[in-house]
């Protein structure tokens, strides 16, 4: 397991999922916009030499019963000048509106992580979702369906801080998979909202869970302070290669918010 925090110097952010209840509009004069963009960094020196930083990318977009979705993350960390974490992931999916609560989807989702054992993870998926709860203090929206995988795993030899001396790329492999996501949101008060979400892609070769949780305190109309924490687990990693890692971060969260799109 490797675990990284990262304080966050700088998170701006521009929700593709509703906080608080300020209507301003995300562009000048459309509402069917949202996004939110992610960015910390932290470094600490002395008897340790430690350096991460991350970043995210999420859009939403809406063209009458359609909604578009799409996102980048980015982890890079270093520890005595030598890279002991890097990773990226991107998805691209599609909700068709069959009623306001319910909705079929379709997408991919693409995660690259030199650490992990795997050094790649692409998906096509398509399933059905629903909006269990849609209020302005709680929204609950769940997912689930199917697809297909390709991955290709790696043997790592690591030195002690956790750098990678040699791969060895092993054949690639595909399977079906079950997909499944969760969306939670919560608004204690005016000022206050926890998040959560989660996502799992489940095959014969190996179960990627990804889970996030992050608590909000609204300074102002725009600024806020949060802190975060997200697992990724791979459940059958090859040999070299740890299950879990973890991400703590903590920062200044600036945003634009659109209440009309929810997250998924």
């Amino acid at each position: 397991m490797r675990t990284h925090a990262v304080l966050g110097a700088l998170t701006v952010s521009v929700l593709s999922m509703p906080v608080l209840a300020d209507t301003a509009p995300i562009g000048p004069g459309d509402p069917t916009w949202a996004m939110r963009s992610v960015l910390g960094y932290t470094k600490t020196g002395g008897n340790t030499d430690n350096s991460a930083g991350n970043l995210l990318f999420h859009a939403a977009h809406v063209m009458g019963d359609w909604k578009l979705l799409f996102g980048v993350e980015g982890l890079y960390g270093s520890t005595k000048g030598e890279t002991t974490a890097q990773a990226w992931d991107a998805y691209l999916q599609g909700n068709y509106n069959i009623t306001p609560r319910f909705y079929w989807y379709l997408g991919g989702r693409y995660d690259d992580d030199r650490f992990s054992g795997f050094a790649y993870q692409a998906a096509v998926k398509t399933g059905v979702g629903y909006k269990f709860i849609d209020t302005d203090a709680t929204k609950l929206t769940a997912q689930a369906g199917g697809g297909y995988r390709r991955l290709q795993p790696e043997i790592l030899v690591k030195d002690d801080i956790g750098g990678v001396i040699s791969r060895s790329e092993q054949p690639e492999e595909s399977d079906a998979i079950f997909d499944a996501g969760l969306g939670f949101e919560h608004n204690f008060n005016q000022a206050t909202q926890l998040l959560l979400a989660a996502s799992v892609q489940s095959g014969k070769e190996n179960t990627l869970t990804n889970a996030s949780v992050a608590l909000q305190v609204k300074m102002t109309d725009r600024f806020a302070l949060a802190v975060g924490y997200k697992l990724i687990d791979n459940s059958n990693p090859p040999p070299g290669s740890g299950h879990r890692d973890t991400l703590t971060t903590l920062g200044l969260v600036y945003e634009l918010k659109n209440e009309k799109l929810p997250p998924e």
